[in-house]
């Protein structure tokens, strides 16, 4: 009678992609009758933390765009590499993913996709009965702190102080922690240029000054970086007590995230706080409302689409009293408004970040890799996933998508992997 045939899975990572990788291993293994030992190893104490947090705890899983091309034009590093891995596993397989695991995802006005519950708890129970279910082990408070390929091609896991784990395959999902970075150079990995994205920006101008919790609907940004391109957003934008945040602002600081860290996170903004397309229309607003309100102050009378804080803030920034009559502005007073309007430029002091909900730029170079398994083209048998790779989408669950179809191929791969043990060698752990 011939020995059964075993397969060690080690995932390195239990967050988003680790996990997903996981339950798509063992969902494979069993259709193709494989008996796989799947084992996720995490540092910290609990799993998914990105995943309860993400989304002002509600998890914002995807985004409501069907078209595979116009969605990869949504991540600044690894639009054109995500363009066949999206072909395989893309937004509408990850609603059918969920709801045929009995959670349903609704979408938001701006595209996001959240559970119909508003809780990433969620999200979380789901992934973790899938893992209950086919037995997928999860274990917490596990240093992995080195990786060697063994003489017989299997991968060796230095864990804690004094253990091993051998696999015949190993994925690295550890999202932008510095070890992965570190056990991928250590097996012959490049790992390209790291930056903080998704940040906001520090600012202090007095048209900001006590307007904490103002937003706009629809702003149009133009960050001014020192010897770079100029970047260009338009979307909802926020004024914080640091300065300003908001989608648009998020999706400007993942596009310009490297040229913003070259420079120190000093740079220039323009704001055109009503997306207002010209110096005309601007122009014929204000004077509807002068012409409409010759006898009342300007504190009083102002466009609609802004709060009177606001307006009396930007009044402020152009030296105007609001006590003023509309019928007493003068043309070079008007123009100032108008300028500070749809041309207000503030200086960006540093950027700000969400606690532990951010994004990195940077990672294993995407050259070293092959896209179509997630399979390193350097070192057979470890694969990669999520965000440790070289990509990073812009805000709207474009970056969770990426970690669910990089963690679906890698870990459908895996157990496909021709890397096969007998018993004899199944027990990985060496004390």
């Amino acid at each position: 009678m011939s020995p059964t045939k075993k397969k060690t899975i080690a995932i390195i990572g239990g967050g988003a992609s680790g996990i997903f990788a996981s339950i798509r291993c063992a969902e494979i293994a069993k259709e193709k009758d494989i008996d796989v030992n799947i084992c996720v190893f995490e540092a910290t104490t609990s799993f998914l933390r990105k995943v309860r947090i993400s989304g002002g705890g509600r998890c914002n899983v995807t985004h409501h765009l069907f078209d595979i091309k116009d969605f990869s034009l949504k991540y600044p590093r690894g639009q054109k590499e995500l363009l066949s891995p999206l072909q395989k596993f893309h937004a509408s397989n990850t609603i059918e993913w969920f709801e045929n695991r009995g959670v349903a995802l609704k979408h938001e006005s701006d595209g996001r996709m959240f559970p119909i519950t508003n809780n990433s708890e969620t999200i979380i129970d789901c992934f973790l009965k899938e893992t209950h279910k086919h037995k997928v082990k999860l274990q917490n408070k596990t240093n992995v702190t080195a990786i060697n390929k063994l003489q017989n091609g299997k991968i060796a896991l230095s864990i804690n102080k004094d253990e091993s784990f051998i696999a015949d395959s190993v994925l690295i999902a550890t999202g932008s922690k510095p070890l992965g970075y570190d056990l991928a150079k250590s097996l012959g990995h490049s790992i390209t240029e790291i930056a903080p994205s998704l940040f906001t920006f520090k600012i202090a101008d007095p048209v900001l000054e006590n307007l904490s919790g103002t937003s706009f609907t629809n702003a149009t940004l133009t960050l001014n970086i020192e010897n770079a391109k100029p970047f260009a957003e338009t979307g909802a934008l926020l004024i914080t007590h640091w300065g300003l945040s908001g989608p648009a602002l998020l999706k400007l600081s993942a596009w310009a995230a490297r040229e913003m860290m070259h420079a120190d996170y000093k740079a220039k903004i323009i704001v055109n706080w009503l997306s207002i397309e010209n110096l005309s229309d601007a122009e014929n607003l204000l004077k509807d409302i002068k012409n409409s309100n010759t006898k009342t102050s300007i504190g009083n009378a102002y466009p609609k689409a802004l709060t009177k804080r606001f307006w009396l803030q930007l009044l402020v920034k152009c030296s105007i009293s609001k006590e003023k009559n509309w019928s007493e502005i003068s043309k070079n007073e008007l123009n100032q408004i108008i300028e500070n309007l749809i041309h207000c430029e503030l200086s960006i002091l540093g950027k700000s970040r969400f606690k532990e909900e951010f994004v990195e730029c940077g990672g294993v170079d995407l050259k070293e890799i092959n896209l179509k398994t997630m399979e390193s083209k350097i070192c057979s048998g470890l694969f990669f996933s999520g965000e440790v790779m070289d990509i990073d989408g812009i805000t709207g669950g474009f970056n969770f998508q990426s970690a669910w179809t990089s963690g679906w191929i890698a870990g459908g791969n895996m157990a496909l992997l021709e890397r096969v043990t007998t018993d004899q060698e199944a027990d990985p752990r060496i004390q």
